[in-house]
């Protein structure tokens, strides 16, 4: 599946192409750039071997952000959402299953020297 985006994510003055299913008859053991150059020739790479245009779009640029954002650290990734000074709601969740395993094991250890 090649998905190449919505008109909204584009570089300025590009369209993206439509969105499409394709196999493609590779080797056993082809890695991922033989498998879309299989099928969605040309491949353009930087010097350093980051993909950065499959099958022509876009024409120019690589790893640019999406979405022509004004760069504020919104668009690229910051913080926006969240409040303000404290931890995700994963972190508070993952330090209290660590806490309730602890106790169940000390309690556990204790049962067993119980008995």
């Amino acid at each position: 599946m090649l998905d190449f985006g919505t008109a909204k994510d584009a570089p300025n003055g590009e369209q993206p192409a439509a969105a499409r299913s394709l196999c493609a008859s590779v080797p056993t053991a082809a890695n991922s750039a033989e498998v879309l150059a299989a099928v969605a020739t040309p491949l353009r790479y930087d010097s350093g071997g980051l993909l950065c245009a499959i099958a022509g779009y876009p024409r120019a640029g690589c790893g640019d952000a999406a979405g022509g954002g004004s760069g504020s650290s919104s668009a690229a990734g910051g913080s926006a959402g969240r409040g303000e000074g404290g931890p995700d709601l994963g972190l508070i969740a993952g330090a209290g299953a660590v806490v309730l395993l602890g106790a169940g094991a000390v309690w556990q250890a204790r049962r067993r020297r119980t008995r």
